[in-house]
């Protein structure tokens, strides 16, 4: 059966670096993103895929990027840990809200002929 993890998390820190460290905590787990959507500068959110036995890692190197994990996340990483190892690994995702008082990101979109 397919399991399925669904992550909140906050943070005050610089969007970029908290996005690399995203993206390295994921890859150091074995993990792979799948595809993320980016909403201005306020939040982004991560379709991902990891092996099951590696949800603790992922939480703690997700705190380690300074990421605050909702209430929900922390006790969804809990609820798995300790789960039994399958043969298919975890859907994921993590969606990331950033708290910061710039402006909104403008991102312009190209005119398309026709």
């Amino acid at each position: 059966m397919q399991k399925f993890l669904r992550l909140n998390a906050t943070t005050k820190n610089d969007r970029h670096q908290v996005i690399e460290a995203v993206k390295d905590a994921i890859a150091v787990n074995g993990g792979w993103i799948l595809d993320f959507t980016q909403f201005s500068n306020l939040s982004i959110c991560f379709r991902l895929e990891l092996p099951l036995e590696k949800v603790a890692m992922l939480g703690s190197a997700l705190s380690e990027a300074n990421l605050q994990l909702s209430e929900s996340a922390t006790l969804a990483i809990k609820e798995l840990t300790g789960e039994e190892v399958g043969a298919t690994d975890l859907l994921a995702t993590l969606q990331i809200t950033f708290v910061h008082d710039e402006p909104d990101l403008r991102i312009p979109v190209p005119m398309i002929p026709g």
